[in-house]
């Protein structure tokens, strides 16, 4: 999927939950995370659908996030997971389980 599609995808699902949360959500910053998986392609040596395409290694990632921040947190949470589960998982070749 291309980054407008997973920039859409991302607004949707996020907004979405932050209705259902009756939470606000800061769209720039909904944004920014439907794509960070994506910044594999900028760093060297990382392969890219590699580590940062892991849903494990994100669910760490925001642990802390959801323990400051609580349900405000997960519009932004899902906005991420959508990028891996929706636009690259059915796409194929993506390592969900990293490192397992």
């Amino acid at each position: 999927m291309y980054a407008v599609g997973h920039l859409a995808l991302g607004y949707l699902s996020g907004k979405a939950t932050s209705k259902i949360l009756d939470v606000n959500v800061n769209i720039p910053l909904l944004f920014l995370v439907s794509v960070l998986p994506d910044i594999d392609l900028l760093i060297r040596g990382l392969e890219h659908r590699g580590p940062m395409h892991s849903v494990i290694f994100f669910c760490l990632l925001f642990l802390p996030t959801f323990i400051f921040f609580g349900k405000r947190a997960v519009p932004y949470f899902v906005a991420l997971i959508q990028h891996i589960l929706i636009g690259d998982y059915l796409t194929g070749n993506v390592q969900l389980l990293w490192p397992i």
